[in-house]
């Protein structure tokens, strides 16, 4: 699994960046970086990528993420109308220190953002209003608006931001050799997702031991390489089953289970339903 590390904010004059893209599809790898993001999906389908959580998403997702917390948005092929996303960074690492109001108000935000937080409710309204408001140039102007923003996310009700994955790893910067070492690692298990997958089979991947390699995953993603390729597989039979109306049974083989009764089983430990039911309430 690599994990990238990005660098965030635009150059030591600013420490905001308000990000508007228009793309063919959201491809970027796992990545993360110094600054506290605030990503709301305009236009776009797939599975989104946060800590060791994997899950579909669609038009309108908006997360707030702490920084160094591993993410990533991925759609399936390339949409004929594109995407869109709009990503606010803000990093006050500096300023942190010397301002009250952000150790009070802002610093338990940020905690809680560490697991990932997925904005919803009437809550969504309102952010994804003032998102949208925001000027793209920086400056003050944008710089009062992303704080103001903090500030409502900060004031939010404890159920307005949803926990996305409690066991989140936050990373540190990557060593460069154990980014090369890791480089690829996602790519092949998506690209082998309907095949049996094992942590030796991994292992042998990275030209590393077994042992090496479940310490390293698990450092890096928070769980046991196992059971991310499990949610990796529910989450890829979500998208299926939103996306398309092939049967369960198909759906089960193409997402890598090789029984039923094991799919049903792991599907109703993450999602709590039954591949039906979410089928029905997608």
């Amino acid at each position: 699994m690599k994990v990238s590390w990005e660098s965030s904010v635009a150059g030591p004059q600013h420490s905001v960046r308000l990000l508007r893209l228009h793309l063919a599809a959201f491809a970027a790898p796992l990545h993360a970086h110094d600054a506290l993001e605030l990503t709301w999906i305009e236009r776009g389908a797939g599975l989104r990528f946060v800590g060791g959580d994997v899950a579909p998403f669609d038009d309108g997702d908006l997360v707030l993420l702490a920084p160094g917390l591993p993410h990533t948005w991925h759609t399936r092929g390339e949409p004929p109308e594109g995407v869109r996303a709009t990503v606010l960074q803000l990093d006050l690492t500096a300023a942190a220190a010397l301002l009250p109001e952000w150790r009070q108000q802002a610093l338990p935000l940020l905690q809680r953002a560490g697991q990932g937080l997925r904005v919803r409710g009437a809550l969504h309204a309102r952010t994804s209003a003032a998102l949208a408001a925001l000027p793209h140039a920086p400056g003050l102007a944008l710089l009062g608006g992303a704080l103001a923003l903090l500030g409502t996310l900060a004031d939010a009700p404890d159920d307005a931001l949803a926990p996305i994955d409690r066991s989140a790893p936050r990373v540190a910067r990557p060593k460069a050799t154990v980014q090369r070492r890791l480089d690829g690692l996602l790519a092949w298990v998506q690209a082998n997702l309907g095949a049996p997958l094992s942590a030796q089979e991994a292992a042998a991947h990275l030209h590393v031991t077994p042992g090496a390699f479940a310490r390293s995953f698990q450092r890096l993603v928070g769980k046991p390489f196992s059971a991310y390729v499990n949610d990796l597989r529910i989450g890829e039979a979500c998208l299926l089953l939103r996306q398309t109306d092939r049967p369960v049974a198909e759906i089960a083989l193409m997402s890598g289970f090789s029984t039923l009764s094991h799919f049903n089983a792991e599907f109703r430990r993450r999602t709590r339903v039954s591949p039906r039911q979410y089928r029905k309430g997608a």
